[in-house]
């Protein structure tokens, strides 16, 4: 590092749990030092896909996720007027500031079987449920234990379809594929993906939030984006098979059958690899 310093006694403290590895470390550096010594350590948007957090020593997916200051000597700051808040801080010349630095496990991506993330990024995964509820007609059905004996004609039953709700989250997204996002939503998975049968999974659509990468220069800070993506899996069980988004309940003959409209279908088939590629820099 271009940047002085020195690791402070008591650093680092480290910790293990259910989320992985976590550490603070301590470091004493200049005072007027603090943006650069910020930049190596969290890295610029600008950079991303290259050198940018500084990771843990020995530990290869561990890295620094946050850094806060102190004044090493709180009561000593250089005496000034402050005449606006715009203007002026307060100053320790000759002095130094206490740097805190926190540590986490960062994996590239949390499934194996899951899109590949890029260079620079990260993928995090989470699964819930929910259910859907499809009303079927008597016809065709009977008692198992005495098929003779009549149905109620106004007898009308619910079958329970669990969904299954995919969450992937893309993390330090420079340039999001802004025009993938719009014209893949609605559509359904081509081939298999996150395990998932073709025409199972309906990709809902996406959350991003726009979040400051350090960027310590004069004017906007830099900023990269989260990228929060929702799949919907909805993988109907009947007679040993499963019938995806394009299948809908038919009671003469029974099943569940694909509507088709000459060659459309109620759900158009899409790759979702888009997805989580960058646009191109412009």
């Amino acid at each position: 590092m271009s940047v002085s310093f020195k690791e402070l006694g008591g650093s680092p403290v480290e910790q293990y749990n259910l989320e992985g590895f976590s550490a603070r470390r301590e470091f004493l550096i200049d005072w007027a030092d603090r943006d650069a010594f910020a930049a190596e350590v969290l890295g610029a948007a600008v950079e991303h896909g290259g050198n940018t957090w500084a990771n843990y020593p020995g530990k290869t997916s561990v890295f620094a996720v946050s850094l806060r200051y102190e004044p090493l000597d709180p009561d000593s700051p250089d005496c000034q007027e402050l005449a606006e808040l715009t203007e002026g801080l307060n100053s320790y010349t000759g002095s130094f500031a206490k740097a805190i630095v926190e540590y986490k496990t960062v994996n590239p991506r949390d499934r194996d079987d899951g899109p590949e993330n890029e260079e620079g990024t990260h993928l995090t995964y989470r699964m819930c449920f929910a259910s859907e509820y499809q009303t079927i007609p008597p016809r065709g059905w009977t008692w198992g234990d005495d098929p003779a004996l009549p149905l109620s004609e106004d007898l009308e039953f619910v079958k329970t379809i669990p969904v299954t709700e995919h969450h992937l989250t893309w993390h330090q997204v420079i340039n999001p594929p802004w025009d993938a996002i719009g014209s893949l939503q609605g559509k359904v998975n081509s081939g298999e993906f996150l395990g998932c049968a073709e025409a199972t999974l309906l990709f809902a659509g996406a959350e991003a939030n726009k979040l400051f990468r350090s960027g310590f220069d004069a004017g906007a800070s830099a900023f990269c984006w989260q990228i929060h993506y929702v799949f919907r899996e909805k993988a109907v069980k009947y007679g040993g098979e499963a019938f995806g988004w394009n299948h809908f309940y038919r009671d003469d003959p029974a099943g569940w059958i694909e509507l088709v409209n000459g060659t459309n279908r109620m759900y158009d088939p899409a790759d979702f690899m888009p997805l989580f590629q960058s646009a191109a820099m412009e």
